[in-house]
């Protein structure tokens, strides 16, 4: 990535602000502060907000640290930009992980970048690898390594990583282990832009199918999964009472 060092950038949530953490409410916000970052050679995080994951902040402050600390935080799903919209008055995009990722990796393929993926099982991840791969021919490397490595493992897997200097660096190994490994080694990662991208690489992989475009552009998308993955599915319900009882809860504040 040439030899000017890479700068960090880690602004904060105003004090004032009364949503969920949500940094950039609109596609076109976070697609442009992603390309300042490439453009100024800054080292940014990007969290794709979740409702679980605002469950957790509110009872975990080292995660509600990295969520305020993280340079962009987007609304992924109906229900962050339902919270967000209700709580700030503002316009909110539905801005899902795999589909910011989708747009990053183009815009590396532009400059002819390296990107990186991190997560899953080898199998999974090596076959997400592949798929981007013929999608986007023109990128210069790939590289690629499952999550199930040891505590004692994340120095050499760190260290892996950074020897490729990434352009875009992808993390798949769920929330909030991802925002965790993105937040306390983004300095010595040697990347650019890093995204915690969940399940995406489970669907690059074709190992679970995504749902079609009907739910999709309906922002019914999580039904479709409820349907075809109830077992799974259904120990969310608790985490999404809690979720809508904390939206509801600041709005009567």
């Amino acid at each position: 990535m040439g030899t000017q060092p890479l700068k960090t950038m880690t602004p904060k949530i105003p004090p004032e602000h009364i949503g969920l953490g949500v940094t950039h409410h609109l596609w076109k916000d976070a697609q442009t502060a992603i390309l300042e970052c490439f453009v100024s050679r800054t080292q940014c995080q990007v969290i794709t907000l979740t409702p679980e994951m605002c469950v957790r902040a509110e009872s975990d402050k080292e995660f509600s640290n990295i969520i305020k600390n993280a340079a962009i935080v987007v609304a992924d799903g109906v229900g962050v930009v339902w919270g967000e919209s209700k709580l700030t008055g503002k316009r909110v995009d539905k801005i899902p992980g795999i589909d910011l990722a989708s747009w990053t990796i183009e815009e590396v393929e532009k400059i002819r970048g390296r990107i990186y993926l991190l997560g899953s099982k080898r199998d999974v991840v090596e076959k997400g690898a592949d798929f981007i791969g013929k999608k986007y021919p023109d990128l210069a490397s790939i590289g690629y390594r499952d999550g199930y490595f040891r505590d004692d493992e994340e120095a050499l897997v760190v260290n892996e990583i950074a020897s490729l200097e990434p352009h875009l660096l992808l993390v798949g190994m769920g929330s909030p282990k991802q925002d965790y490994f993105i937040a306390n080694n983004i300095t010595k990662l040697k990347c650019n832009v890093a995204i915690g991208v969940g399940g995406s690489f489970d669907i690059w992989s074709g190992t679970v199918k995504r749902a079609p475009t009907f739910f999709r552009k309906t922002g019914t998308e999580w039904l479709y999964r409820t349907l075809a993955q109830p077992t799974s599915r259904i120990g969310r319900i608790p985490e999404l009472w809690k979720f809508t009882g904390l939206v509801l809860g600041k709005i009567n504040k």
